[in-house]
């Protein structure tokens, strides 16, 4: 019997969903590592704003009653500022890794069409293969056939 001619492009796209796999699960890791890393980045500010508070509170106690010069006043309240700055940069970097999630997400989707358009690819090819094999079993009988009229015409000739 004959073999496939197209066996090599089936090993191929094979091949292909096989890496379409990986893709897709390489994708997958990384969107979970970004929503790993917001919840610690939610954490974080959740943390800061606990540690600003009671800053904010012991650097007002600190200075209570007490005189201060105008550059020690005006130092206290850029300290103070500069904490607000702090959690701005984390709410900043916050929106960042969301943004990068979103990217990650979209890539995840794009692996995962991939995916299904190469096992498509991989079946369709497939089914071809069968139709074909059924196509060649087919014809086999049929020479088969014809081979055994052969025979039987021939050995009526010598009787």
């Amino acid at each position: 019997m004959a073999t496939y001619p197209l066996a090599k492009l089936i090993g191929l796209r094979s091949h292909r969903v096989d890496e379409a796999q990986r893709n897709r699960m390489l994708a997958q890791k990384k969107v979970e590592q970004a929503q790993t890393a917001i919840k610690q980045k939610i954490q974080e500010i959740e943390d800061y704003k606990v540690w600003k508070e009671e800053e904010t509170v012991r650097r007002y106690d600190s200075v209570m009653y007490k005189e201060l010069s105008n550059d020690a006043f005006e130092k206290f309240k850029q300290d103070l500022a500069n904490l607000n700055i702090g959690e701005l940069k984390l709410q900043d970097e916050l929106r960042v890794l969301k943004e990068e999630e979103e990217t990650l997400k979209n890539e995840l989707d794009k692996a995962k069409v991939a995916v299904k358009q190469a096992t498509a690819d991989l079946n369709k090819l497939e089914e071809h293969k069968k139709i074909w094999l059924e196509m060649q079993r087919i014809e086999n009988e049929r020479k088969e056939e014809s081979e055994l009229e052969d025979f039987h015409t021939k050995k009526n000739e010598f009787g």
